[in-house]
């Protein structure tokens, strides 16, 4: 069985969203499939605006570290109105930072090696994935429905996935990159009035503290139904004893 593979590399890079939602390779008989492989976004659990907030932050300190302050100071100012655009999100949530679940295999990032804060503050999902439970074995039937629910992902039916692969007993985690809200639109904010300034070097590190500031949360599971064929064979053996019984 793989392992579930880590979030950091795919969330930190902030590449455009696009892809399918899982992928399962079917050599060897789908026994050493990609069950565990971090798949592609989920839609609903992600704020769009915050995914382009922290985007614009990586481009804005990528474009200090090559001179072009006029496209760092535009990638700033579209970072901040993403962001404030993103506090009324739906998808910002409260929670304490020692109460996020990071998935299995993946550290929380911790630069400065501090103690997770135990007080509740709002939190903004800005980049996620959907992995495949990592007791997954494969078959046939389950291959068959995380391909269909890859078809169904992809043509924007969320719900229809998630009910193949309830159908089909297979649990799927969302995997969130969050950011503190609070910390992200001070920390834009700050490098913004700096770069104004001339100061570019300390307006690099406050975007890199919005990016440092980057924890991770298991959001949720899919349920697994009830296992119909174990329940049909119990009725199966309730019937016949009642038959002999006659």
């Amino acid at each position: 069985m793989l392992k579930t593979s880590v979030l950091a590399a795919a969330m930190l890079a902030y590449v455009a969203v696009g892809g399918v939602a899982f992928a399962a390779d079917q050599n060897n008989n789908g026994q050493d499939n990609a069950a565990q492989q971090r798949a592609d976004k989920d839609f609903g659990k992600v704020s769009q605006d915050g995914f382009a907030a922290m985007h614009d932050v990586s481009m804005a300190r990528w474009a200090i570290f090559n001179g072009d302050t006029n496209d760092a100071k535009l990638d700033i100012q579209k970072a901040s109105a993403a962001l404030g655009r993103a506090q009324n999100d739906d998808t910002v949530f409260m929670k304490a930072e020692s109460d996020l679940k990071a998935p299995p295999d993946v550290t929380q990032p911790n630069p400065k090696n501090e103690q997770p804060n135990t007080q509740a503050v709002k939190w903004l999902p800005v980049d996620g994935a959907m992995a495949i439970a990592e007791d997954y074995t494969a078959s046939p039937a389950k291959t068959a429905s995380v391909a269909k629910a890859n078809a169904q992902l992809k043509s924007g039916d969320k719900q229809g996935a998630m009910d193949t692969l309830k159908l089909a007993g297979v649990d799927v985690s969302f995997d969130e990159a969050v950011v503190p809200l609070k910390v992200a639109m001070d920390g834009v904010s700050k490098a913004e009035t700096l770069l104004d300034s001339g100061q570019f070097y300390e307006a690099n590190q406050q975007l890199k503290g919005v990016q440092d500031a980057i924890r991770y949360d298991v959001a949720d599971y899919t349920g697994t139904p009830e296992k119909h064929a174990d329940n049909s064979q119990a009725k199966n053996a309730h019937m016949a004893a009642n038959d002999q019984g006659r």
